[in-house]
């Protein structure tokens, strides 16, 4: 067997995007606890209608974005940051102008704060071979 076979990085690459899964929903379920608690009255939340619409594709975004690009640092953070706005593009049409700067707010800041930069890590460099992260542990 190659010990360099593709599929030996599955496990690495699979708790990489679960890592992203888990920081993306903690980042957009307080951004809905943030606008439900500034929705006048008891109105009806909007982020379980939201997700189809919003988390998805933003999931996607960030995820396809991150296994793509191996930059660090503001280099990765600040386009994920003006590409996961596309997905909330439809709540200008909503009546939802006062609180609009919180979900939209909440779509940058997970990826200038919250993501990791980059998903698979930088390539690091070993007598002038590549090194393979080890795969009992992430760095």
């Amino acid at each position: 067997m190659d010990p360099d076979a593709p599929w030996r990085d599955l496990g690495f690459v699979g708790l990489r995007l679960g890592d992203l899964v888990v920081r993306y929903a903690a980042t957009y379920a307080l951004t809905w606890v943030v606008v439900d608690l500034h929705l006048p009255g008891e109105g009806e939340s909007l982020w379980a209608p939201c997700i189809p619409l919003i988390a998805i594709p933003s999931l996607l975004i960030s995820a396809y974005y991150a296994l793509l690009n191996s930059r660090t640092s503001l280099a990765f953070r600040l386009p994920p940051a003006g590409l996961l706005l596309l997905p909330t593009w439809f709540l200008l049409f909503q009546n939802f102008e006062e609180q609009l700067v919180i979900p939209v707010s909440g779509q940058p800041a997970f990826a200038l704060c919250v993501m990791r930069v980059p998903l698979l890590g930088p390539a690091r460099r070993w007598r002038g071979e590549r090194v393979r992260p080890p795969l009992d542990r992430l760095p």
